[in-house]
C-alpha cells in the first residue's frame, strides 16, 4: 500500500472518476483525467520490476472407501504470488492504482483470480511535463507455451482518447 494515504473524501472522488473513465465508449473526460491524475500521489518510476504467481498441483489421494469402492481426490491447488521493486499502489473501491509519471494503471482488484487477465486493466497516459492526458490503452493477455511452461504477459492496445 502507499505511504502517502488518500482520505476518505479523496478516495470516493478517486472512485467516482474512476467509473467515469472507465466505461464503454470511444472517448473520456479529459477534465476527469486530469483530476485523477492531480488527485493520485505519484511513486517513483521502477526501471525494473517484477509480479508473478507460481500455480501447482498439490499431492493427491487415492484409496478405497467402505460401500463405494475406488476413490481419487484431486490434491488441492497451491498458490505463490511474488513482487520485487514494484511501485506503492492504492486501493480505491474495487479498483487498485499504481500512478508512475506519465500514467496510471487501474487493474479491477479480483484481477488475480481471472485465467485472462484480457479486459481486466488499463492505463491512463499523459505528459508527465504538462499533465495533459493523451489516451487510454486496455489489456490484452498473450501466451508463449515452452514444453510445460506456460509464460503470461500483458500488453496495452489504443482504448480511448480525451474528448474534443
Amino acid at each position: 500500500m502507499s505511504r502517502q494515504e488518500l482520505d476518505i473524501a479523496a478516495r470516493l472522488e478517486a472512485h467516482a472518476l474512476l467509473d467515469r473513465l472507465t466505461t464503454d465508449g470511444p472517448t473520456f473526460s479529459r477534465e476527469d483525467a486530469r483530476r485523477l491524475i492531480a488527485l493520485i500521489p505519484v511513486a517513483p518510476r521502477r526501471r525494473l520490476s517484477f509480479t508473478g504467481v507460481f500455480k501447482s498441483r498439490g499431492p493427491g489421494l487415492r484409496g478405497q472407501a467402505a460401500g463405494i469402492g475406488d476413490v481419487e481426490l484431486d490434491g488441492a491447488d497451491k498458490e505463490r504470488r511474488m513482487s520485487w521493486n514494484t511501485p506503492a499502489f492504492h486501493r480505491i473501491g474495487g479498483y487498485v492504482l499504481t500512478h508512475t509519471p506519465g500514467q496510471i494503471v487501474i487493474e479491477l482488484m479480483w484481477i488475480a483470480t481471472r485465467e485472462d487477465l484480457s479486459g481486466q486493466s488499463c492505463q491512463l497516459l499523459y505528459e508527465a511535463e504538462t499533465e495533459e492526458p493523451t489516451a487510454m490503452e486496455i489489456s490484452v493477455q498473450k501466451t508463449l507455451t515452452l514444453l510445460f511452461i506456460r509464460l503470461a504477459y500483458i500488453s496495452y492496445v489504443p482504448w480511448k482518447t480525451p474528448e474534443g
